[in-house]
């Protein structure tokens, strides 16, 4: 049997006036994303979810960037972000 992962980790970027808006969007769509504010001040935020949301989530992105024009970036590095690194252990 094939383990399946548990939660994907997304780092991102959002302008920093735009975090509790974005919050308050994402607790609209609850259980689909935990969000974690890693630094408010440049905007690094962290998107926690589960493998069957990523769709989900990325169609949100999308139709923030489009309808709202809010730059929220994926994939953003996040220097010492949450995610575990097998080599430090």
């Amino acid at each position: 049997m094939e383990k399946k992962e548990d939660c994907i980790i997304i780092p991102g970027r959002l302008p920093r006036h735009e975090i509790g808006f974005i919050n308050a969007l994402l607790d609209d769509h609850e259980g689909m994303v935990v969000v974690r504010t890693e630094d408010a001040e440049e905007g690094r935020m962290e998107y926690w979810l589960s493998p069957d949301m990523v769709d989900e989530f990325t169609n949100f992105v999308d139709y923030v960037q489009t309808n709202l024009g809010i730059n929220m970036i994926l994939y953003d590095p996040i220097p010492q972000s949450t995610e575990i690194d097998a080599d430090k252990k």
